[in-house]
């Protein structure tokens, strides 16, 4: 409905992740008690995600209960998925389960395990009653019944013995097809190591389709005792053509995080891409058993449950969101069908007890993740429909994940899918990605840039960049207004919109939406693509997806609706630039009346009123039949139109790839005298099978639907929702309906022997038997569906009241600038009387999104906004009679400058553990530790820390263009001086360093760190650092004085930093520990009074004492050296990683792929290098005079030598351009 419908006869399967395992929970606070999670995982594929997020969450947050909300429209999938699981459950060996889920091939034995298997899941799943009573009942449910019989069709053919020859001869072609082909997605799994991952990746993949076993793996090969047999979870699955439909880029160890096996290149080793395979084949076998044991002992501890779905994702949120907000029961009306081409109603009776508790969806979501759906159904719809399931709290999130490129320019991507500014458009919806408020991530994303700009290079057709954004509340990145709000609302902060700019604003995401309607545009679009495809290009939309939009902005932002609704329509009704605007009006109108959102006179009235009172011309009903000729006629009513099998030759007398996806619509059309007026539904149901009209109640009656779709006998029936005033203008017999291809200029050559108007069927009123009306879509409730959205507006809009109202001001742009807020005092207040006298009114700046304002010498009000803001910037205007003050402050985001107070922030609320509100936890024992060879190549390391830096801040590398006062830059620098130095890549100290000192310009060293290793965080795709740190205080550096004498002589490595960089270190720090905390806190933590940092002053600590001393002197010397034993009962471990530009806010790593070009083509260009450090206690010295001195200026090109300023450096720069790696 919210998304257009293809024809989609070339189906490709995809049993199996092509992206590495996410962890979904990484953003939730550590566990202090019982509680239990809801993540709702939409499009989920295989269960990679359910087990590896449990698996992060091994040996922490034991008190946790993890309920996951699994949703995907192909139900091979799902059936794959419970197979998997319950032989978990079961404890069968995890070698027997890597064969069933992931090879092509298996032994007899073990095809004859799932056999067996798959009948037992047959017999357990004959009702809902005997599934929830089987051994299984308990940990894996499902929404509706619908889901679980459709799985049991599939654990049905499981079960047979049919062996599917037509599968390995497809097998056989793809691997012939594949030949030399070299896929280069594989590099995610690399992590930080993708340069040297492309020949090994690219070999895996050739080798499972050749014989069809992860990777060709010899054991694997050998228990196959010759070619095995065809595992039937594969071979089917819904293709509507029922052949064989693995998508050619499958390829198992895409799923998994293999780091470890690629610290050097193929090239490098001995036995090449063959022996690293081995390796990777191990690993990828090791992380398996390994999430599979985990989730075993998770449901023997009743830690999780998993709660299936088969349906379309966008449907099920939409139900979701009635269902949970109005607490409606299974009895509730059927709003919508499942998916599209069935005819199942969806019913969320999926539980044995509905009434009972817990067994409905009740509640909001802790996490939502949305997979890549927005590349198929449109990211406006994804957000449309998932953002109001998601709780009201500091640590909700709710994923999207992009991997068609939209842009070009990767920082315009997101922009680029939204249609709009995204800071204006996160406040349209009350979330915002949390990049867009940091600038900065913890995620690695050098891979995806190289995989675009260097794998992919110039080549045609639809490019891949993956991007997961995070959206979150933004006002929970200011601690400083959870403490006055609480961490578990949202409903506080409410933003105003002026009603024409908010129209305005609203239209140019019309218009963005429907750009494919756009002459010109289509026109760029097609000029475009002969350098490639962008995910821009495709139809993602349908008027019922913006009215989705229009319902959220509803419910979320204070408007004069009414007056908003009526700037739009005039908008939208005189506007020229979509070739069919007007003829898709009637269809908008629809969707507005039917989701509640806003109803245009023609639909507030049945036609018979409309007749009397609104002046259109009406024919008579005299001559009518069924609901048309009732008194009481709708104003919205169904139109069944039913094509004939034989006209679909057009789509089946072809071979799938001759025609494409061609998306559909209906196409009503009216003549009077000499006019005609079309007027199109791009928003229906089709399905396959037989349908009547039954005149007692004025609906359509399903007789049976064809579970063969495109491969039965029956004829397609297509329903859609349409005004009933539009079918009784003119005469009855001018008026026809036709099941039409949409007009592009692909579908125009791909079926031109259609005509201009590409109509498959059409017909009118006088075939009775193909065209009908009726007052509900069949087997739906659609009526009542009506007054229920106008109910959940309503419900929602009254939750959503708040005290705090911030008004939004939009540019000529419609981009959003400045907030403002308004105050009014009482006339008795102290504030009021101070105004009246005169008292100077002043703006200061508080928090990212608060600034206090103060009258007078002691009137003080914290104000507060809902998205981070540029206090400094403020405006004010006072009434000084009236009473009142409006403070207008601009907005802030990444775009416009550094902050690192949203980054490191981290929020408290009583009762509740610390939450890092952009840093994710992070497991530190199950992260692989990385081991440095004295001798071997670990080069990689510098390649990838030089990945850290934005195009932008690489200049302040630079000592002729800018000095190193960049706070972030230089933080950056430091970061990779830690991890360079202690894997050895220091090439002025000698040999590695584990001991580090912070020390500032102005109060020396203030901090010290012992790095106990340096791991792969397998999550991120990136590297960790596990280390100790102690802050120096006053006390103790008293009380350590003879201990530090003695770490001197160690020559701890020393990094400079500014004053600025020092209180970034010092504001980082907390968020460190807690991220990687396995202790609790204190009822006495001094958080609790003081926030985090508790402070940034020199001689001062900013951890709280809670984690101090959790590790022994002797062990602590045990992991580094025997001088740290006597700190460690300050010691507080931390979890240190570097830290990346975020893709869609800041371009990366041009210099890097023009270095790694050059290495290709033979030509010499620089590498990026971390940071050079000094010994502790040595003095630097101008390279050019020999000049001592602690500000010296580093050499932005190789990092090694320092001079006291650009004259120095130019008097030596002939010298030492020999040596300089800029030359």
């Amino acid at each position: 409905m919210f998304s257009p419908t293809y024809v989609q006869l070339k189906y490709w399967f995809y049993p199996i992740g092509n992206t590495p395992a996410v962890n979904l929970l990484r953003d939730l606070p550590a566990c202090s008690g019982e509680e239990t999670i809801k993540v709702l995982s939409l499009a989920c594929g295989d269960p990679r995600n359910v087990l590896f997020s449990l698996w992060c969450e091994q040996g922490h947050n034991t008190k946790r209960t993890v309920s996951f909300t699994c949703c995907d429209i192909e139900p091979a999938i799902l059936a794959r998925n419970v197979i998997l699981l319950t032989l978990i459950i079961n404890g069968r060996p995890s070698t027997e389960l890597w064969d069933l889920f992931y090879h092509f091939y298996v032994p007899a034995g073990t095809l004859s395990v799932l056999r067996t298997h798959a009948a037992a899941l047959v017999e357990a799943s004959k009702s809902t009653k005997a599934w929830a009573s089987s051994s299984y009942g308990k940990y894996i449910q499902y929404l509706d019944k619908a889901t679980l019989q459709e799985l049991r069709r599939y654990w049905t053919r499981y079960a047979s013995t049919e062996e599917f020859p037509q599968a390995r001869i497809a097998i056989a072609q793809r691997s012939k097809e594949v030949g030399s082909m070299n896929f280069g997605t594989g590099i995610r799994s690399a992590g930080p190591l993708w340069f040297n991952a492309s020949e090994t990746m690219g070999y895996v993949y050739r080798q499972f389709w050749k014989t069809g076993v992860v990777a060709g793996n010899s054991e694997d090969l050998t228990r196959l005792n010759g070619k095995g047999e065809v595992n039937p979870m594969f071979a089917v699955s819904s293709a509507a053509s029922g052949e064989f439909a693995v998508h050619y880029g499958a390829e198992p160890l895409l799923g998994f995080h293999l780091p470890e096996v690629f610290h050097e290149n193929a090239s490098k080793q001995r036995g090449g891409a063959s022996e690293q395979s081995k390796r990777a084949v191990a690993i990828a076998r090791s992380q398996f058993k390994a999430w599979c044991e985990n989730f075993a002992e998770c449901v023997s501890n009743d830690r999780v449950h998993v709660i299936f779905f088969c349906g379309e994702a966008l449907a099920l949120s939409h139900d979701l969101q009635l269902a949970i907000t109005l607490d409606q029961k299974t009895s509730h009306a059927a709003r919508t069908y499942v998916k599209p081409w069935s005819a199942c109603p969806l019913l969320l009776d999926g539980h044995v007890n509905l009434d009972a508790p817990g067994n409905l969806p009740s509640d909001p979501f802790h996490v939502i993740d949305t997979s890549n759906l927005g590349d198929h159904v449109g990211f406006i719809n994804i957000l449309s429909a998932t953002a109001p399931l998601l709780r009201r709290n500091a640590s909700s999130v709710l994923y999207t994940e992009s991997l068609l490129m939209a842009s070009e320019d990767i920082s315009a991507s997101l922009s680029t899918i939204l249609g709009s500014d995204v800071a204006t458009f996160s406040l349209l919806i009350g979330l915002a990605p949390s990049g867009l408020l940091t600038g900065v991530t913890l995620d690695a994303v050098a891979n995806e840039t190289a995989l675009f700009k260097l794998v992919q290079g110039d080549m045609e057709g639809q490019k891949q960049y993956r991007m997961r954004v995070s959206w979150k509340y933004p006002q929970f990145s200011d601690a400083s207004v959870v403490g006055v709000l609480g961490s578990s609302t949202g409903s506080d902060l409410r933003v105003r919109f002026e009603a024409k700019e908010l129209a305005e604003y609203l239209f140019d995401i019309y218009k963005t939406m429907f750009a494919h309607e756009d002459v010109s545009k289509v026109m760029a679009q097609l000029t475009r693509r002969n350098g490639g495809r962008y995910s821009v290009d495709l139809q993602r939309y349908t008027r019922a997806g913006m009215v989705a939009l229009l319902r959220m902005a509803r419910v979320t932002v204070q408007v004069d609706w009414e007056e908003t609704m009526h700037h739009f329509d005039s908008h939208v009704s005189t506007d020229r630039s979509l070739m069919i605007g007007t003829n898709s009006l009637q269809e908008l109108y629809v969707y507005l009346h039917t989701l509640g959102v806003w109803t245009n006179k023609c639909l507030e009235n049945g036609p018979n009123q409309l007749r009397r009172g609104f002046g259109l011309s009406l024919r008579p009903t005299s001559g009518e039949k069924g609901i048309l000729a009732a008194d009481n006629t709708p104003s919205i009513v169904q139109l069944v139109l039913v094509v004939p099998r034989e006209k679909l030759i057009v789509f089946t007398g072809k071979s799938p790839d001759e025609i494409g996806t061609p998306a559909l619509h209906v196409s009503v059309t009216q003549t009077v005298g000499q006019s005609q007026y079309e007027n199109c539904f791009y928003s229906f149901q089709a399905f396959f099978g037989k349908v009547v009209h039954e005149d007692s109640t004025n609906n359509a009656s399903i007789v049976e639907e064809d579970k063969h779709g495109w491969l039965g006998s029956a004829d397609l029936v297509v329903t859609c929702a349409v005004p009933a005033f539009g079918l009784l203008i003119g005469p009855r017999n001018g008026i026809r309906a036709a099941l039409k291809i949409n007009t592009d200029p692909d579908s125009r050559v791909r079926f031109a022997h259609l005509g201009m108007r590409l109509a498959v069927f059409e017909t009118g009123f006088n075939d009775g038997k193909r065209l009908f009306v009726c007052r509900d879509a069949p087997k739906l409730d659609t009526m009542r569906s009506s007054s229920m959205q106008k109910e959940w507006i309503k419900k929602v809009s009254s939750q959503n009241q708040s005290s705090f109202e911030t008004l939004v001001k939009l540019n000529s742009g419609h981009r959003a600038t400045h907030l403002q807020s308004h105050l009014d005092f009482p006339k008795d207040s102290a504030e009021s009387k101070a105004l009246s006298t005169g008292a100077a009114v002043t703006v200061i700046e508080h928090s990212p999104s608060t600034v206090m304002l103060q009258i007078g010498p002691s009137l003080k009000r914290q104000v507060i906004f809902p998205f981070p803001i540029q206090g400094s910037q403020s405006k004010t205007k006072v009434a000084r009679k009236s009473s009142w003050i409006e403070v207008e402050v601009p907005i802030f985001t990444a775009i416009d400058g550094d902050r690192f107070d949203s980054w490191t922030q981290m929020v408290f609320e009583s009762g509740s553990p610390p939450l890092c509100w952009s840093i994710p936890r992070i497991n530190l024992e199950l992260q692989p530790l990385i081991t440095f060879p004295k001798k071997g190549d670990s080069s990689w390391l510098r390649t990838f820390l030089g990945t850290s830096f934005s195009d932008a801040e690489r200049p302040f590398g630079l000592l002729h263009q800018a000095t190193t006062t960049n706070a972030k830059y230089d933080l950056k620098q430091s970061l990779n001086t830690l991890f360079a130095t202690f894997a050895g890549l220091n090439e002025k100290l000698n040999g590695p360093k584990k001991t580090f000192q912070l020390a500032s310009e102005s109060s020396g060293a203030h901090t010290i760190i012992f790095a106990t290793g340096i791991r792969h965080d397998l999550d991120l795709g990136s590297l960790v650092m596990e280390a100790y740190v102690v802050p120096f205080t006053i006390p103790r550096v008293k009380e350590l004085l003879p201990p530090l004498r003695a770490l001197q002589s160690t020559e701890p490595c020393s990094i400079r930093v500014s004053n600025d960089e020092s209180t970034l270190w010092k504001r980082m720090l907390p968020a460190l520990a807690e991220r990687c905390r396995t202790w609790q806190h204190k009822s006495t933590c001094e958080y609790r009074d003081k926030g985090a940092p508790l402070s940034t002053e020199p001689g001062k600590s900013p951890l709280c004492s809670c984690g101090e001393g959790k590790i022994s002197g002797p062990a602590l010397a045990k992991l580094g050296l025997k001088e740290w034993a006597p700190f460690a009962k300050y010691a507080v471990r931390i979890a240190i990683a570097p830290i990346f530009p975020v893709p869609y806010v800041e371009s990366s790593m041009s210099e890097i792929l023009q270095a790694v070009r050059s290495q290709h083509t033979g030509n010499s260009a620089p590498v990026p290098t971390a940071q050079s450090c000094e010994p502790a206690g040595s003095v630097a010295t101008c390279e050019n005079c020999g000049k001592a001195g602690d500000r010296l200026q580093v050499c932005g090109g190789c990092r090694k030598v320092r001079y006291c300023g650009p004259e120095c450096q130019k008097a030596a720069r002939k010298e030492h351009r020999k040596d300089c790696v800029r030359g």
